[in-house]
């Protein structure tokens, strides 16, 4: 079991954390944080409590992923970018083999099919 099924966080939260490149646990804290943010702006457990947490943890995250950027002295964007282009060739090529063979099954079938008629 990780760390954020362990604690009543939202479930956005690995998204949000891989999204703006920091760690789950992080985002754990910095969801903590947000929450005694909004505790002291609104009834906790209220929907105007929820908003606020959820929006203060949206501008932590952002935050936090800034600070990252600038640690990193302009490399990290270029990284996670140069990562994102390789997923995105690799996801290509798995969509082009999967329609290449596909359209293989179909010549087959054809054939099988003017065979038997």
């Amino acid at each position: 079991m990780n760390m954020i099924a362990k604690h009543n966080t939202p479930k956005l939260l690995p998204w949000l954390a891989k999204k703006a490149g920091i760690s789950e646990q992080r985002a754990v804290a910095l969801w903590r944080e947000s929450e005694r943010w909004a505790a002291r702006q609104a009834a906790p457990g209220s929907s105007a409590y929820f908003k606020l947490a959820v929006d203060r943890l949206l501008e932590l995250t952002a935050a936090e992923s800034l600070r990252e950027d600038a640690a990193s002295f302009g490399w990290r964007p270029w990284a996670r970018a140069q990562a994102r282009c390789w997923a995105l060739s690799m996801q290509l090529a798995q969509q082009g083999s999967a329609l290449t063979a596909r359209g293989w099954r179909l010549i087959g079938s054809a054939g099988q099919n003017h065979q038997l008629g």
